[in-house]
């Protein structure tokens, strides 16, 4: 990562879109090896579920500095006089709250070097020029660079830059909310070169995408938007990333290159990604500078293409991340590139790596417009060129380093190929045993013989359909139904899959039934004996009954089975709960649920109570002894236990205030002891557990 210098622990940031840039405190997550802004938090919210609750307490506690639609999420600013994780623990306790999360930030991705580097290795590496001759554009592709910005009037980078009508650049800055794009970093542009910078005009160097001799304006094929996500010192929050993520894909990018990320992952970036992928980009990410194959944000991500760094032997550089979550390989040391101010430098780091595969995607995407960006992402990793780990750090079998050239041929074999470009859902949600409609849509009429989609269930149990589908010939729709189990409930994932793409829909399954409440027969007993718990439902269970989920917080001294079911017809069904013997009361709650529902009870387990004591002799003269012998209605558990010990004539009497019962025994005795004294009493003794107690009266003269 290119920094400047270290982290003095402030970050700036937005506080409103209307105000100005204000300082924010950094602090570290040691857990995760991540820095995040201290004061804030990100809160995402479910779709479809009354949040008002939620929003109303955002404003309790903080202000809410931002909301990201697309998303379902807002940026707050905790109230300093709050505990942080008091009020994300808060939130997150909310109806309607899906997630509350630190505002990680995320670096750039390079290593400065050396800068007197004046070859471009990595273009005859992944066969660009090869490839360039088969280059011939059939629409043009937009390239969102989320950086740090793009110099644009860099001479080898002004031709390339995507404009509004009227000349202004069309780019955004997601940390400001406005237009100014502008790199005051260096990284960004870097980048932007390597992607695209414009070719065969007879200054500086070759973008990846690209150049054909016989194409006058073959630099407007693919154009670049710059997105500034980083500050000019080369870093930025997660959430200014995830909102760059979301304008670009709202604002026509059919590929979104990440040469950043952070070692903490959030749900909030996560989604963004996969809005991304939704509406049809490409998401490549850097894999990260750390040298080691733990995960690096957002790249590993499935739905972003994430991109190790190799030298130029075809080895994996010391800094990449590696391991089998990284899909692809691309130059990424020494790469000589564009930087602010017209000049030209050469540097490392999976930043470099990263836009070379942007590049490669790009040309790909405007020779073949009809790929979807599952097939485009598969012409790039299927079509690898073998590269070796860095002593032991591979990234994974049948993955490799980019080759533009295969990618580019295997794209255009696939150009014919009907795929699934979209699969929808007449419902989003259906009451179990109820029956949803599934429509396929290919990215072309289906040739001679019809196109077979393959269809599948994440949960067969929960939720099937058939296995495969025909659409018959000239026709780009299919229908299929989907059946659900009259007594589940839970998430499903439907996939359609056709022509090398793949297209998914999710499904709930919402359950009638509900637990009604549970009851326990008898709610106290003496630990050894057992009880009855009954359940009831809302409604008679359906065919087959229904599996209802029960659990004890403490099966050491109540268990029952984990899972009953109630019979078809029936509202309700009974267990039996085995208890153990405590040496004190013991508190047990017993749940049962079912799909959302939850009840409960307590059972009290009392310890052995005594059901005797006998004193021998009754009547005592003043100043002699007599022997108590308690007994109880079962055994001391395995630790043993203690009697409690009284008597209401301690000026004649002495007991003992506790008296031990050995593990397996019922019995157990102990000396009284009298005084002598005017007169004669009558001495209660009492013994007792928090079971019960048992007394016997010692005549004392």
């Amino acid at each position: 990562m290119r920094l400047a210098g270290v982290l003095l622990g402030l970050v700036f940031g937005a506080i409103t879109w209307a105000q100005g840039i204000q300082v924010s405190p950094i602090a570290y997550d040691a857990e995760h090896n991540a820095y995040y802004i201290a004061n804030e938090l990100v809160v995402g919210l479910e779709p479809n579920v009354p949040t008002t609750l939620a929003q109303q307490a955002m404003l309790w506690v903080g202000n809410l500095r931002e909301i990201q639609t697309p998303l379902q999420a807002g940026v707050m600013r905790v109230d300093a006089r709050l505990n942080l994780d008091s009020v994300r623990e808060f939130l997150k306790s909310l109806p309607g709250v899906r997630y509350v999360e630190r505002n990680y930030l995320a670096f750039a991705c390079n290593n400065p070097n050396d800068p007197l580097f004046t070859q471009q290795w990595g273009l005859a590496r992944i066969q660009a020029m090869q490839a360039w001759a088969q280059w011939s554009p059939q629409r043009t592709v937009y390239v969102a660079i989320l950086d740090t910005g793009i110099d644009a009037t860099h001479p080898d980078l002004s031709q390339k830059i995507r404009r509004h009508n009227n000349g202004t650049i069309y780019g955004y800055n997601a940390i400001l909310n406005n237009a100014h794009t502008h790199d005051g970093h260096g990284h960004g542009t870097h980048c932007a070169g390597i992607a695209a910078a414009h070719t065969h005009n007879g200054v500086g160097i070759a973008g990846v995408a690209a150049w054909n001799p016989n194409l006058a304006s073959a630099h407007s094929a693919v154009q670049l938007m710059p997105v500034k996500v980083l500050n000019d010192q080369g870093f930025g929050s997660y959430a200014d990333i995830a909102r760059g993520i979301t304008w670009a894909a709202d604002n026509g990018a059919h590929i979104i290159s990440l040469s950043l990320g952070g070692n903490a992952g959030t749900q909030q970036l996560h989604d963004a990604v996969n809005y991304a992928w939704s509406r049809g980009c490409l998401v490549v990410a850097a894999a990260g500078n750390n040298g080691t194959n733990a995960p690096f944000y957002p790249a590993f991500y499935d739905n972003a293409l994430a991109v190790a760094a190799t030298d130029p032997s075809d080895r994996l550089t010391s800094f990449s991340q590696y391991g089998a979550w990284v899909d692809i390989a691309a130059p990424g040391e020494a790469i000589l590139s564009t930087v602010p101010g017209g000049d030209y430098e050469s540097w490392s780091g999976t930043s470099m790596a990263c836009p070379h595969v942007t590049g490669a995607a790009a040309l790909i995407w405007s020779r073949v417009p009809s790929l979807s960006n599952q097939q485009l992402r598969q012409s790039l990793e299927n079509n690898a060129d073998p590269c070796q780990p860095y002593w032991f750090g591979g990234i994974g079998e049948g993955k490799g380093r980019l080759n533009l050239h295969r990618a580019l041929h295997a794209a255009l074999q696939m150009e014919g190929t009907p795929s699934v470009s979209q699969l929808s859902l007449n419902a989003s949600s259906v009451q179990a045993g109820g029956t949803v409609q599934g429509t396929v849509t290919l990215n072309r009429a289906a040739g001679t013989g019809g196109t077979v989609v393959q269809l599948s269930s994440s949960n067969p149990n929960l939720a099937w359909c058939a296995p495969s589908i025909t659409i018959p010939q000239g026709q780009t729709m299919g229908v299929f139904n989907i059946t659900t189990n009259a007594s589940g409930a839970g998430n499903v994932t439907i996939t359609a899959s056709a022509g090398g793409a793949s297209r998914a829909a999710s499904l709930q399954v919402i359950s009638p039934f509900r637990v009604q409440s549970v009851s326990l027969s008898p709610s106290v007993v003496t630990g050894g004996q057992a009880c009855t718990l009954t359940v009831r439902l809302t409604a008679p269970a359906p065919s087959g009954g229904v599996q209802v989920q029960l659990s004890s917080n403490n099966p050491a001294v109540a268990s029952l089975p984990a899972s009953v079911s109630v019979p078809a017809g029936q509202t309700g069904v009974s267990v039996r709960v085995n208890t153990s013997v405590v040496a004190s009361r013991t508190s047990v709650n017993l749940t049962a649920s079912l799909n959302s529902s939850q009840e409960g009870a307590s059972l009290t387990v009392n310890p052995p109570a005594p059901v005797l004591l006998t004193l021998s002799p009754s009547t005592v003269p003043g100043g002699r002894s007599a022997t108590a012998t308690a007994a109880l209605n079962a055994n001391a558990p395995a630790s043993g236990m203690w009697l409690r010990v009284t008597n209401d004539q301690p000026n004649r009497v002495w007991t003992p205030t506790t008296v031990y019962v050995r593990p397996g025994t019922r019995t157990v005795q102990f000396s009284v002891h009298t005084y002598a004294g005017h007169g004669a009493v009558n001495a209660t003794i009492t013994v007792s557990t928090d079971g019960g107690s048992r007394s016997a009266t010692l005549r004392v003269r």
